[in-house]
Formats: structure tokens, C-alpha cells, sequence
């Protein structure tokens, strides 16, 4: 098996440690983060999930690049740009960028997708579909053929993206939301859970619909 690095300590970093050890191929040897984060977490010169954790700042002393992989296993913080920057930090560090993909999505051969996607359990890819780099669809979502996700793009569980969408740069689409075919979706752009969006959006955008009273 390869080895491989996973950079986060958190929910997200979990859920990725344990599909990824589920479905083989990958050995993961160690955790890492950043040293100022490591040295404020109760972590700090310890383990996590049964590795070691180190600094990110001197991870290359213990790894280096040319001997393993690395999966930047982070949230949707400030719209992704987070996780964005880590993975070209982790890049420049001279580490490629595995993606997982689980053998319980529903795919084919014309599967395009870039560096550090996690494609989780359940997750429909019809053909004619591109996926950017560094790109999180979770459980049950639904990407409609000939559709486009650009980088840095987070899709929650149970959304629906219709045929021929574009989505832009890190945006979000939340819990049970839908996206109908053939809209063109602005970077940086937000649709909360359960939301409608039916029409085209510019960049910046934001959908959120009401909570059940």
C-alpha cells in the first residue's frame, strides 16, 4: 500500500481517515497540522486514530515528499479558501495531492476529476461530468451530466446538481439543496440547506431558505 500523510485533526479529517483505511490502497502513517494549532490542542506529543501527529512546518524532516502522498482533510471554512491554501502550501512543499474516491459512488470510466476531491458513499456522477481540484461531495449527492465543478467546491449530503450547472470557484452547496439543470452558478457563492436555485447567479451569491417554524 502507499503511504500517505493526512493533514487535519478534526470531524472532517476523521471521516476521511476511516473511508480511506476501509477501502485500502493507502497506508496512513501520520497525522499532521500546524505547529501553532498542535501546540494550543490537547494532541500536542501525542497521537491521533493511533499515529503520530507532527508539525506541518517540518513534516518533510520525518516524510518526505518523495516517499509519500498527502490529503488535506479540512472543512468549508471561509468558503473553502482554507483548505485551498493548505493544499498549495502542501504542493509547494513538493507532496502530490491524492483524491479519494469511494467504491460505493455510482461512476464510470468517464470519471474526470482533479487533486484532493473526496467523493463519498452514495454519490451520483452522471457522464460528461468535470470535477476541479480539491472539490468534497458528500454522501448522496447528485452531479447531472455534463456538469462542471470548478476548484475549491464543497457539495453537503443529499444535494442535487442538475444537468449541464457550472458551479464556480469555492462555493457551497448545503444539505439537501438543489441546483436546476443548466444553471451557471457564480464563484464564492453560498446555497444554505435545503435550498432552490432555478436560474443563473453571479458570483458572490446567497440562498438561504427558512427554517421550519
Amino acid at each position: 500500500m502507499k503511504p500517505l500523510i493526512i493533514f487535519g485533526l478534526g470531524k472532517i479529517s476523521d471521516v476521511a481517515y476511516h473511508h480511506i483505511v476501509r477501502d485500502g490502497g493507502y497506508e496512513v502513517v501520520a497525522f499532521t497540522c500546524d505547529a501553532e494549532w498542535l501546540q494550543a490542542s490537547p494532541l500536542k506529543d501525542s497521537m491521533h486514530l493511533g499515529h503520530p501527529v507532527l508539525p506541518f512546518e517540518t513534516i518533510e524532516r520525518s516524510y518526505p515528499p518523495e516517499s509519500v502522498s498527502m490529503f488535506v482533510a479540512m472543512g468549508y471554512h471561509d468558503l473553502n479558501t482554507v483548505r485551498a491554501r493548505k493544499c498549495q502550501e502542501a504542493k509547494a512543499k513538493g507532496y502530490s495531492l491524492i483524491s479519494y474516491v469511494s467504491p460505493k459512488a455510482d461512476y464510470g470510466p468517464w470519471l474526470d476529476i482533479g487533486e484532493n476531491c473526496l467523493i463519498l458513499d452514495g454519490v451520483g456522477i452522471q457522464p460528461c461530468v468535470k470535477i476541479g481540484n480539491n472539490v468534497s461531495l458528500w454522501n448522496n449527492t447528485l452531479v447531472g451530466h455534463h456538469s462542471v465543478i470548478h476548484d475549491d467546491c464543497w457539495v453537503a449530503a443529499g444535494a442535487t446538481l442538475g444537468g449541464g450547472i457550472t458551479l464556480g470557484e469555492r462555493c457551497f452547496v448545503g444539505l439537501n439543496a438543489t441546483i436546476g439543470g443548466e444553471s451557471t452558478i457564480g464563484a464564492d457563492s453560498f446555497m444554505g440547506a435545503a435550498t432552490l436555485v432555478l436560474k443563473n447567479a453571479p458570483a458572490k451569491s446567497v440562498f438561504v431558505a427558512p427554517a421550519t417554524e
